[in-house]
């Protein structure tokens, strides 16, 4: 298939659908973007959590955000740790699972649009 044959089939696909698909391909850019954001997030938990190992429940720590310093145990950083780590994955697995259902609406839309081209061409 040359260029010009490409390019006439692409120009028989109103702009209304050109528009649909492109604005599909930045929601899928953003879901990909969204759950790296959430994937570091639940890598620095997870890195939290391993300096916490071996050490005693009960031993006192001192945790920061920022500017603002706490007295905590370690059992009490770890069962926060793991709560936000729990809440993480929960956010993770639902953007992973937005990201899959619009790649499959992608593909079906894209298989649909290229059939149609396609009749349009051979009638």
């Amino acid at each position: 298939m040359s260029d010009e044959e490409i390019s006439n089939m692409i120009s028989n696909i109103p702009d209304e659908v050109i528009d649909y698909l492109v604005q599909q391909r930045r929601r899928e850019r953003d879901l990909k973007i969204e759950k790296e954001v959430i994937r570091k997030r639940l890598k620095r938990v997870q890195d939290m959590m391993q300096l916490l190992e071996g050490r005693d429940d009960g031993i006192t720590c001192t945790i920061s955000a920022g500017n603002v310093y706490q007295m905590s145990t370690v059992q009490q950083v770890r069962d926060n740790l793991a709560a936000n780590l729990s809440s993480t994955m929960v956010d993770f697995v639902k953007a992973h699972r937005k990201l899959l259902r619009l790649q499959s609406d992608i593909r079906q839309d894209m298989e649909t649009v290229w059939h149609n081209v396609n009749s349009i061409e051979t009638a």
